[in-house]
C-alpha cells in the first residue's frame, strides 16, 4: 500500500539550506524531512517520505 498524501501549509516547515536548496519537515514529526532543489520539490519529496513512514507504521502494526 503506497499512498501519496497531500500536505497543507500548516503541516510542515520549509527552510532554505546554505547551498541554495530547501529542506521541509513535518511540524508534528521532525524525523520526516526531505530536501529538494526547489521548494516544490522539497514538499513533494516530503509527501513521499511521509507516505513511506506511514506505510512502515502499518507494517509494524501487522507484525505485532
Amino acid at each position: 500500500m503506497f499512498l501519496i498524501m497531500r500536505l497543507n501549509r500548516q503541516d510542515y516547515v520549509l527552510e532554505r539550506t546554505t547551498d541554495g536548496g530547501f529542506y521541509a519537515y513535518l511540524c508534528d514529526n521532525m524525523q520526516c524531512g526531505a530536501f529538494g532543489d526547489s521548494h516544490e520539490e522539497a514538499i513533494e519529496n516530503l509527501e513521499e517520505v511521509m507516505s513511506e513512514y506511514i506505510d512502515g507504521m502499518y507494517l509494524v502494526e501487522d507484525y505485532i
